[in-house]
């Protein structure tokens, strides 16, 4: 999926994943960052890479109710970047494949939303700043979403380590 992702035009960031919980163990968890917000939208569900990998998720009919884009098995948000960061360029593993994920999803007033968004965004940079000595936490970004006026969510990627150490 990353390989995917990285040809779209103007996309920036990518990661995909697997719940591992055993809550969603159908679910795929995805996060695309784009330069802009037409990134996304010129040519993304038309490209031909696009349309071979979702080929690929019909033909083996791995959405759980009805295949194609128009399945309510999706379950898209569009978000802008409100604060936090997504990719440390101290971090070794940036690139990682086997970072986890905890995608937190915090739901306000939509007047308070704003007052949401600091708390977090002060919390990334604080997590931020504990990094720098080698940390394991690889993103941690404060989205806000565009639709839904009371949606924040906070995405949190680190790298896992069952040793003690960790």
């Amino acid at each position: 999926m990353c390989q995917v992702s990285s040809t779209e035009p103007q996309g920036i960031t990518y990661y995909w994943g697997a719940d591992i919980d055993g809550a969603e163990p159908d679910t795929l968890w995805g996060l695309e960052g784009y330069t802009h917000a037409v990134g996304f939208f010129m040519g993304h569900p038309s490209s031909e890479i696009f349309k071979h990998e979702m080929q690929l998720v019909d033909d083996d009919k791995l959405l759980r109710h009805v295949q194609g884009l128009a399945s309510p098995d999706y379950d898209l948000k569009h978000y802008d970047h409100a604060g936090g960061w997504f990719t440390r360029d101290d971090d070794p593993d940036k690139c990682s494949t086997d970072s986890h994920v905890a995608v937190c999803h915090f739901f306000c007033q939509k007047q308070k939303r704003d007052e949401v968004i600091k708390i977090l965004c002060n919390f990334a940079d604080e997590t931020k700043k504990l990094q720098s000595s080698g940390g394991a936490v690889q993103s941690c970004g404060v989205l806000k979403e565009c639709n839904d006026m009371t949606l924040v969510t906070l995405w949190l990627r680190y790298v896992y380590s069952c040793s003690p150490q960790a």
